[in-house]
């Protein structure tokens, strides 16, 4: 299953990419849906997602960086194959628009019901980016 979604943070990408690319910070920015975000030693990123009544832990590791540009995470606990994408392009002269595309390993049937909320829950990382980015 791939889902992509698109907004906009009113700040230059150098300033999101900090964002993006820290651990630390990136764990801050996660939706509700992913819970207890920890960094680990090795900078991966552990967490719990929870979707339609079920909890799986993950952990996510940065692969491929084009600072500020692009981002690549990668799963790599072995339960599924997974992929986030985070592309940033600048919109005029103070905001980034920022592409999150992530493509999960899901049985068919579940990935019709699955997309909706994925999207969703992408939809709201990115805008709690934009409310820290924001606040910075």
């Amino acid at each position: 299953m791939k889902v992509t979604v698109t907004d906009t943070c009113p700040a230059p990408p150098e300033v999101v990419w900090e964002w993006i690319a820290d651990p630390h910070k990136h764990v801050r920015m996660l939706p509700d849906e992913v819970r207890n975000g920890a960094v680990l030693e090795n900078g991966d990123i552990a967490c719990e997602v929870v979707a339609m009544g079920r909890a799986e832990r993950m952990v996510v590791r940065t692969v491929e960086t084009d600072p500020p540009w692009r981002l690549v995470e990668r799963r790599v606990d072995g339960n599924r194959e997974g992929m986030s994408v985070f592309e940033l392009a600048r919109e005029g002269e103070h905001a980034t628009r920022v592409t999150l595309t992530s493509e999960v390993e899901l049985p068919r049937l579940i990935a019709t019901v699955a997309a909706g909320p994925v999207r969703n829950a992408l939809a709201s990382q990115l805008r709690n980016l934009a409310t820290l980015v924001a606040e910075q």
